[in-house]
């Protein structure tokens, strides 16, 4: 099934390239041959990204009402540490626990 519907998106690419108005779109799928459909593949995998869209709700709300970061710097740290929390939480560790144990490696050289 997947390598159906892969060629039938090869097709929609051949049919509306020459259409200027479509680039945006056309380039869109262009660029996602053989991760179309991935779902297909492996029984239970879901065919949206709307676990991945829940995960970074919160950030995205504290990031609005933060208004934005001050620097690059900032912001990068900030996708660091939420995903490190996110990740711990995942898993069921001690977030606490953990970014002790990362802080202590990184700033003291230990643990």
């Amino acid at each position: 099934m997947k390598t159906s519907f892969d060629a039938r998106m090869e097709e929609l690419v051949r049919k509306y390239v020459p259409y200027p108005e479509l680039h945006k779109p056309v380039e869109y799928i262009r660029n996602g041959p053989g991760s179309w459909f991935t779902c297909l593949l492996y029984k239970g995998m879901e065919p949206t990204n709307n676990l991945a869209e829940q995960a970074i709700r919160e950030h995205v709300v504290i990031r609005k009402i933060i208004g934005t970061f001050r620097s690059e710097e900032g912001s990068q740290n900030y996708q660091y540490i939420s995903s490190l929390l996110a990740t711990w939480r995942l898993k069921g560790m001690n977030m606490f626990t953990e970014m002790d144990r990362v802080l202590r490696k990184e700033l003291c050289g230990y643990g």
